[in-house]
């Protein structure tokens, strides 16, 4: 029972940063590093306007709107595809990096003895707490998955997967660029405000390694998922199912090693070399639409 307890806990609070991770990956066909560091961001606004006084739901939305931002330098970065993504991800990481510790002022700020957003849930128990924690993710996914079920999300889609029809079509491509990584980093900041009122302090090395964690959490669930579901591409229902059951099966791996006793050092070692069976494993979906 602790384990299953565990599992959802840390699933929760990773949720809308794996979302992130999967619109940026799936639809916008790109590795974007930045969410890292929007990660940190998004709990960094939050701890450092929480302790100076600002109500935390201004405090949360001022962090919101700073990961959006983070999302728009590096569409600007971008720009013209004259920087490859992935480049350009590491470059606006970087950048946060310096800014984050910039903004709090210090590595880590605890948020132990202040008022959140899910302080007076927790005082009533983890159960009330919990179930605050669950209420909000589950309530960015659902905004999330009707926006892009949308025009919106088709078009972002379309940038991902053929800019060239964006302007056959007359739309324009940097605008809807912008709007993406705008929307994906808003994403992870949200990850990162749950993550330090959960965990009870923000810190400047909390986003380490987060992107390609949930690339892999991301992988897997999309693998399994087609075993099930036997078609050519997964629609947006689809791939938010793939990134849940991911996410649920990557923290079931590790609380589960750990529960055997595994050395910590070795534990993405491990699930490294899972992912890596997964990948060349994995049916290619372009040459199932080829074939089709």
């Amino acid at each position: 029972m602790m384990l299953v307890i565990a599992v959802i806990t840390q699933s929760l609070t990773f949720l809308p940063l794996a979302l992130a991770i999967s619109v940026s990956y799936t639809l916008l066909r790109a590795t974007d590093m930045t969410l890292d560091g929007s990660f940190v961001l998004g709990a960094a606004v939050f701890a450092r306007l929480v302790t100076l006084g600002i109500a935390p739901p201004y405090a949360a939305i001022f962090a919101l709107f700073a990961g959006s931002c983070a999302g728009m330098m590096v569409s600007l970065i971008q720009r013209g595809g004259r920087v490859d993504p992935l480049l350009a991800g590491v470059l606006a990481t970087f950048i946060l990096t310096s800014g984050n510790l910039v903004l709090m002022g210090r590595p880590n700020i605890s948020l132990l003895s202040e008022a959140t957003l899910l302080s007076a849930a927790f005082a009533k128990g983890n159960f009330a707490g919990w179930s605050l924690v669950a209420i909000y993710c589950f309530a960015i996914c659902l905004l999330s998955c009707v926006l892009l079920r949308g025009r919106f999300g088709l078009l972002l889609r379309a940038l991902g997967d053929n800019p060239a029809l964006l302007q056959r079509l007359g739309k324009p491509i940097e605008y809807y660029r912008l709007a993406g990584f705008a929307f994906t980093n808003t994403l992870a900041a949200a990850a990162g405000i749950l993550t330090a009122q959960t965990v009870g302090y923000a810190d400047i090395g909390m986003g380490l390694g987060m992107t390609l964690t949930g690339i892999g959490a991301i992988i897997l669930g999309q693998q399994i998922l087609r075993v099930f579901v036997r078609s050519s591409y997964l629609r947006v229902i689809g791939e938010f199912t793939a990134c849940m059951l991911g996410v649920l099966i990557y923290f079931l791996s590790i609380n589960a090693l750990l529960r055997f006793d595994i050395d910590p050092i070795y534990l993405k070692m491990i699930l490294g070399l899972v992912l890596i069976i997964f990948v060349r494993t994995a049916v290619n979906p372009n040459k199932i639409k080829g074939a089709a």
